[in-house]
């Protein structure tokens, strides 16, 4: 009888190991996803990314791409340390037209200008409005 409790209390002990031992290799794992996770969140393509909600509707992009042209909103706020997001998802608030901003963020990412023929006189003046905002 002893020994057939010694052969269970041993089994018992190594199961005990065994399972520590996942247990740590799941903990380790779990933060090495968690550091990438984070990693990915602050860069694409190796630059910084920023999360913006504009009047709403959230957009993710890269300082790289806010940045391309100096002397803007986003130039003076990114490069002013000032700015803070606003809220526990990381996003910087903006209280602007989130349809308009969209054209902004186009503009910046691929530089191009569209043909302003296709919108009303109303409409490019106020297109005209928000890119002199930013």
């Amino acid at each position: 009888v002893e020994d057939a409790f010694q052969c269970i209390m041993q089994t018992l002990t190594d199961a005990q190991d065994c399972i520590q031992n996942k247990w740590d290799d799941f903990k380790t794992k779990r933060s090495d996803l968690e550091q990438k996770m984070n990693e990915y969140n602050l860069s694409v393509n190796g630059h910084k990314r920023v999360s913006l909600c504009v009047g709403g509707t959230n957009f993710d992009t890269t300082e790289e791409t806010l940045l391309k042209e100096t002397d803007t909103f986003f130039w003076a706020m990114l490069r002013s340390g000032q700015w803070q997001p606003d809220d526990k998802d990381g996003r910087y608030f903006i209280d602007r037209s989130p349809e308009k901003f969209s054209k902004v963020l186009e503009y910046l990412r691929d530089g191009e200008v569209w043909n302003l023929s296709r919108f009303s006189v109303d409409e490019t003046s106020k297109l005209q409005e928000e890119f002199d905002f930013y």
